[in-house]
């Protein structure tokens, strides 16, 4: 079954602490998913990344070991003691075990896990990070699943299945549980029943099924996402050139579509999909804000440097509205690194880009909260065509993926903040992706600071240069559906060293390495 993306499960958020979302909020997530599916008191953990992936090189650097331990105590990815779950955990009688050992991981953010309990429950999962947050359990003990996250997930291991998968689903459409879906996997030693529901499955269900199988082992999870999965997935329109052709019927702008696009995505009201990006606004500001009165953090390579944006200074060029964009995205990217709570827009590398071009503009020409909250739905949806159709993972694409996304998102939003129509705010996402294919990843230590923040302010410089151009009719060419196509095509192709590895660019450069052994991420690694 399809899953579409979400403005707010893949594109706005995840809302987190932390250096990665990638790494980071996606650990948290998966640790706890993973900490449902024993009953008793987790004692054991072990997990283990290829050396060929992302992780064995960014696992300690950008907080996944801390990110799946939190998850694993029942942290949130805001939670204040993130950084210290390690610690709690050992403290509470945990043993915990990072390894890099060689297997056939397929993709660069691979997590393959081992949990045990003090009821001598055993559970085995691997788990993908798959960009901007989002997670992918591909199997649990065996059982070949896809698992994301949107739904109340329910496993049952036994024998002597007695009805086919059809009369199963039959069975449990007419129980009171809001049934989803139902598969039959077969593992070498059981037959594993995989329930999607919209609420825990009920004891009493448990125990009717148990007279149509017999039983050895349940898991079951709650969601982790924000939006949960449907039924039956169902979306207005699946291609840009689709919304456009709807927009022109209806006459509505990119925002309209937004809220139209995530209210049946996620079967919730249009008031409720403007409310959560309203209270998306009010943290993206509040963001900026801690950023410019000043943070502090000691493991990170560039302090405490947005102010100096806002100082006398006659030597600056473009006037204030330049420097309010380097400033308030600096402040953004200076916030992250704190280990303040952010959105990751649509991730957390490239976190500055949107929030900081699109409120400085705004604060500069005067604009309502409304419009703000407009325009970044605006980004939201742009947003969503990429999730579908590209990625916003850096260990697949490079950082195309994510300064480069966030680019586009921020040109389409500036279009609808100046009151532009939904084909310029379209136009100008074009644009201003096609200026970023080829960006590479290649953060200094792991510490997703060095470049990331030029890349941050150059891709909301081009996505205003973009938006500029849209709005004064300038012609993109090729459509957005084309372009993000290519665009992902090409950020496939580079190489494996320059997407979040640390293994060329200017992390291998003398400084860089300098850098990289202060902070103890070690030559092998990065």
């Amino acid at each position: 079954m399809h899953e579409y993306p979400s403005i707010f499960n893949d594109v706005l958020g995840p809302i987190m602490v932390g250096p990665s979302s990638s790494h980071t909020a996606a650990s948290v997530r998966i640790g706890r998913a993973l900490a449902q599916m024993v009953k008793g008191k987790i004692t054991y953990f072990q997990a283990d990344f290829d050396p060929k992936g992302s992780l064995a090189a960014s696992y300690v650097g950008q907080c996944s070991d801390v990110g799946l331990v939190a998850g694993l105590l029942g942290m949130e990815p805001t939670d204040d003691d993130l950084l210290h779950s390690i610690k709690i955990a050992e403290a509470q009688g945990m043993e915990i075990n990072f390894s890099i050992v060689p297997y056939d991981a397929p993709h660069p953010n691979t997590y393959k896990m081992t949990v045990k309990s003090d009821l001598n429950e055993e559970v085995h999962a691997t788990a993908l990070s798959v960009g901007g947050g989002m997670i992918e359990f591909i199997d649990i003990d065996g059982a070949n699943v896809s698992i994301n996250g949107g739904f109340y997930e329910t496993l049952l291991f036994g024998k002597n299945l007695q009805l086919t998968e059809k009369e199963l689903v039959n069975e449990l459409e007419n129980t009171r549980t809001k049934f989803c879906s139902l598969s039959v996997v077969e593992t070498k030693d059981h037959s594993v029943l995989h329930i999607q529901t919209h609420e825990p499955i009920q004891p009493a269900e448990i125990t009717r099924l148990n007279e149509l199988m017999t039983i050895e082992k349940l898991i079951a999870f709650d969601p982790v996402l924000p939006v949960m999965s449907q039924k039956i997935p169902s979306v207005p329109f699946l291609t840009v050139k689709e919304m456009l052709e709807q927009a022109k019927k209806d006459q509505l702008d990119l925002a309209d579509m937004a809220l139209k696009y995530e209210s049946i995505r996620g079967s919730i009201s249009e008031e409720a999909v403007y409310e959560k990006a309203d209270q998306i606004v009010d943290i993206m500001r509040k963001g900026i804000e801690i950023g410019l009165n000043g943070t502090s953090y000691e493991d990170r390579i560039l302090g405490y440097q947005s102010y100096k944006m806002f100082e006398p200074n006659n030597k600056l060029i473009g006037g204030e509205l330049n420097t309010r964009i380097i400033g308030y995205i600096s402040a953004m990217m200076e916030v992250k690194s704190s280990m303040n709570v952010f959105v990751a827009a649509p991730t957390a590398g490239s976190c500055g880009v949107l929030p900081g071009t699109v409120i400085a503009v705004s604060s500069f020409y005067d604009k309502s909260k409304d419009d703000l909250v407009r325009a970044i739905l605006a980004a939201g949806i742009t947003g969503v065509f990429i999730a579908e159709y590209a990625t916003f993972a850096a260990e697949v694409a490079g950082c195309q993926a994510e300064c480069g996304s966030g680019s586009g998102m921020t040109a389409a939003a500036l279009v609808q903040l100046m009151g532009g129509t939904i084909e310029e705010a379209v136009n100008a996402a074009s644009m201003a992706l096609q200026n970023v294919f080829g960006m590479v990843c290649d953060p200094v230590a792991m510490r997703v600071e060095v470049p990331c923040l030029g890349k941050n302010v150059m891709s909301g410089f081009n996505a205003l240069g973009a938006a500029n151009m849209a709005l004064a009719g300038y012609d993109p060419v090729i459509p957005l559906d084309e372009t993000i196509d290519s665009f992902n095509k090409v950020g496939r192709m580079i190489p494996s060293e320059l997407r979040c590895t640390g293994l060329a660019g200017v992390a291998q450069t003398e400084t860089g390495l300098k850098i990289a052994n202060k902070l103890g991420c070690s030559l092998d690694c990065c």
